[in-house]
């Protein structure tokens, strides 16, 4: 969970397209990891991910305001 939480922090503190890409593939691969190594279930895993999405999104959306 600290490395999910820690690529989750990176994305919200992007500062350009590619950290933020790159910050939101991370925290995606975090969290596939940790749901394959059972320490997360199918809801975990699904909440995470939409969170992660949802950030990205308004990173983005930030970004080009």
């Amino acid at each position: 969970m600290k490395q999910i939480n820690a690529a989750i922090e990176n994305l919200l503190n992007a500062l350009s397209s590619a950290a933020l890409l790159d910050a939101q593939y991370q925290a995606l691969a975090f969290i596939q990891a940790a749901f394959e190594a059972e320490e997360l279930n199918q809801i975990e895993k699904q909440t995470l991910e939409k969170k992660v999405r949802r950030i990205y999104r308004n990173q983005l959306i930030e970004e080009s305001a």
